[in-house]
């Protein structure tokens, strides 16, 4: 089982997509489908929660599209993947609910809490406006500019 669902990781592409697009211009999603390689309808309910979330703002119309809700540099990896599948969870004891009655007792528990707070950070310091950036350089170089 992987940590991150396949519509985490749709979101993410999705999200990068948008923004790597000029600033306040428009992309329609059939051609983020078609760009990231992800079937159209599953990416209109990716787009529907980013949307919920805030993350995404959607223009319907001739001139319509979407866009990101807010700037780049204010949107993280694990925003947008709680986002579509609600809080990423190591296991049952680490998740954000009454804890785990063995934690006193048990000696995985602090290795465990560890790794959770160690993904939750590193999902937090990876900004959508830096991971834009790096994706723009990852592209001019496969077009060898």
């Amino acid at each position: 089982m992987t940590l991150l669902s396949r519509g985490a990781d749709y979101a993410i592409r999705a999200m990068l997509d948008v923004a790597c697009q000029p600033e306040g211009e428009r992309t329609v999603t059939e051609r983020i489908a078609e760009r990231q390689e992800i079937p159209a309808a599953f990416l209109s309910k990716v787009v529907a929660q980013l949307t919920q979330a805030g993350l995404m703002r959607t223009h319907r119309g001739a001139a319509g599209g979407v866009l990101l809700g807010k700037p780049a540099e204010q949107i993280n990896l694990r925003q947008i993947v709680e986002a579509v599948q609600g809080p990423i969870i190591v296991n049952l004891c680490t998740g954000p609910y009454d804890g785990c009655q063995r934690a006193v007792s048990c000696p995985a528990s602090s290795v465990l809490m560890a790794a959770q707070r160690g993904l939750e950070e590193k999902l937090e310091r990876a900004i959508l406006a830096e991971l834009s950036s790096e994706a723009a350089r990852l592209a001019e170089a496969r077009e060898g500019r």
